[in-house]
């Protein structure tokens, strides 16, 4: 069945940088949405009722040279940005939706921004910054060289930036956290799976916010490791590596023991120490780094 569009609304106005187009719609019995940009930013947000509208606000020269698409094929709302020729200018999609509307995002230096909503979202931009606020389900976020930025959001989190940064504050769940040559840092975590936040060449700084009762690993190639149990009781089986020369381990805690070992043509030192009855497994490892664990 097709979706129903119950609203268009076709406006002119004068924005800031200059004269500007601005498109909306409303639709009823959306399930997934598929926004695909080439520069135009996404704004997500919750609506009140049970509708889908969309809202697209441009300023592009030559006027003529942007066009928004609207796709809907029952269920599923695809949207697109067609450019002619060379141009300049922005574009501004907002979206706003109620819970449980499956949203993907793509663009090649868009922005993407969503507050307050459940369900599954996944976003991927080259050179735009990633942030979600307040969400719940499952987030699938990546970027190339953008910045990433997680508040509030609880489930199942994978973040990824080859060259950005990607920080997290007070959230919850699963994850898988990672960046290439950025930081990573995440302040009040919990765990409630198994947790993974690393970098190639950067830092990693993980902030407790309860005692990890599931696996968790913190490690960077060549940056520094560390995990801050923000005052939350020490248990579990404790392992930290680095390389032999370069590396360094540090934790407020006696090692049970510790053994040396190659790797890719290089040497390395773990040490280890158990507090209560060995799980769950923490991991810090570096490489040319510190790996540290803090207890506050």
């Amino acid at each position: 069945m097709r979706a129903a569009l119950i609203g268009v609304t076709f406006l002119t106005v004068n924005a800031v940088a200059g004269r500007g187009q601005e498109e909306t719609k409303t639709y009823q019995g959306i399930e997934t949405i598929r926004l695909n940009t080439v520069s135009g930013d996404c704004i997500v947000q919750k609506s009140t009722g049970t509708d889908v509208t969309v809202e697209v606000v441009w300023s592009y020269q030559p006027r003529d040279s942007f066009e928004p698409r609207f796709n809907d094929r029952g269920k599923v709302l695809k949207l697109s940005e067609e450019m002619y020729g060379s141009n300049s200018g922005r574009s501004t999609w907002t979206l706003t939706v109620p819970d449980n509307v499956e949203i993907t995002f793509g663009s090649a230096s868009g922005n993407f921004e969503i507050v307050g909503l459940q369900g599954e979202f996944s976003a991927e931009t080259a050179s735009g910054d990633i942030r979600a606020e307040d969400c719940g389900g499952r987030l699938k976020l990546s970027s190339a060289s953008g910045n990433i930025e997680l508040r509030g959001c609880k489930g199942d989190v994978r973040a990824s930036s080859a060259s950005g940064d990607v920080e997290l504050t007070e959230c919850s769940g699963e994850f898988d956290v990672s960046s290439a040559s950025g930081d990573v840092d995440a302040d009040g975590v919990i765990l409630q799976e198994i947790g993974s936040f690393s970098s190639a060449s950067g830092s990693v700084l993980v902030i407790l916010g309860a005692a990890p009762e599931h696996d968790l690993s913190v490690g960077s190639a060549s940056g520094d490791a560390t995990l801050n149990y923000n005052g939350n009781p020490l248990n579990g089986r404790f392992e930290f590596a680095a390389q032999y020369r370069h590396g360094h381990i540090s934790a407020p805690v006696k090692f049970d023991g510790e053994d040396r070992y190659e790797r890719h043509g290089e040497r390395y030192i773990s040490k280890w120490f158990t507090k209560g009855p060995g799980t769950p497994l923490i991991s810090l490892s570096t490489g040319s780094g510190d790996a540290v664990l803090l207890e506050d």
